[in-house]
């Protein structure tokens, strides 16, 4: 019986399913970050080795990585799948590779948003992307920046903020000082994992309509929306319109995120958009192209 096997690893945690021939879910796993860029090595090979703890031995393997973004870090990819499943053939790609390959058929372009950000598209065979770049350097609209902004509203006024955001500090914290929760999060780990869980507060704050919320999410929707479209202008120039699937965490964590997205591409000049929502996980496009590596695809 053949086992195929599925790995959605990004920038706040992995996710692992294994199936066999027919589809039937055989095993499903989940552990922390295993973004292949920011995940310091040894995190990163605990967290799959706890995710993959109990799965069947499997034929083929698509890991699709956050972080994965030239061959080395390919390389390190399939370093670490053979680690966990010596006896498979295996393949590592980016992690737009599952959110793409999951998406509703008559998907044009796929906007993935969460702890980071990207947008890709097919051409001629090939994935082609647009964004992402890491915390440091992108991640336009991310749940990453949504996050800071929301850590920095909390650590200039705490006595003001809302008990939602008071709350999600308090739990990623505890009730420290300003220096502490500073330095918590310089020794963190993964910083972007951890300042992209307080995405979801500024969502309420922002459905509340608190000043500071609003203006982050106008902010962060037009700089995504004008990745998206760029992406646009240089791989679909003589299109009228597109279907793009939002794709990713932050969209889950409130639909005040979605609405302001869908303004601020009315806001911006280029084709009709149409938005939609996938029907499947990303974990699952990964075991689609596992399933495909069966037939030298």
């Amino acid at each position: 019986m053949s086992v195929f096997v599925g790995l959605d690893c990004g920038g706040s945690s992995c996710r692992i399913i294994a199936v066999d021939k027919g589809g039937r879910l055989l095993f499903q796993g989940q552990s922390g970050a295993a973004n292949l860029t920011s995940t310091p090595e040894n995190r990163l090979r605990r967290n799959l080795s706890h995710a993959a703890q109990g799965c069947p031995s499997p034929d083929f393997v698509c890991g699709c990585f956050a972080g994965l973004v030239d061959d080395d870090s390919r390389a390190r990819g399939v370093q670490q799948l053979k680690h966990l499943f010596p006896k498979a053939t295996v393949r590592a790609e980016p992690d737009y590779y599952a959110a793409f390959h999951a998406a509703p058929p008559g998907t044009h372009i796929v906007l993935i948003a969460g702890t980071g950000s990207l947008v890709c598209s097919q051409h001629e065979g090939e994935l082609r992307k647009s964004g992402g770049g890491g915390y440091l350097i992108g991640d336009e609209g991310s749940a990453f920046q949504y996050g800071r902004d929301a850590i920095r509203e909390y650590l200039r006024n705490p006595e003001d903020v809302s008990d939602a955001l008071r709350e999600t500090v308090i739990k990623l914290f505890g009730e420290v000082s300003h220096g502490e929760i500073v330095s918590a999060i310089y020794r963190a780990p993964t910083p972007a994992g951890l300042l992209a869980k307080l995405a979801k507060p500024l969502g309420v704050d922002a459905r509340n309509g608190l000043p500071y919320a609003l203006k982050c999410l106008e902010r962060n929707s037009l700089a995504l929306a004008e990745v998206v479209r760029d992406h646009l202008r240089r791989h679909f120039v003589q299109e009228s319109s597109a279907v793009l699937c939002l794709a990713g965490g932050l969209w889950k964590g409130s639909s005040v995120y979605r609405d302001s997205f869908a303004v601020a591409m009315e806001q911006t000049e280029g084709a009709k958009i149409t938005l939609v929502r996938p029907t499947e996980a990303p974990i699952h496009g990964a075991v689609r192209i596992a399933r495909e590596m069966a037939y030298g695809n």
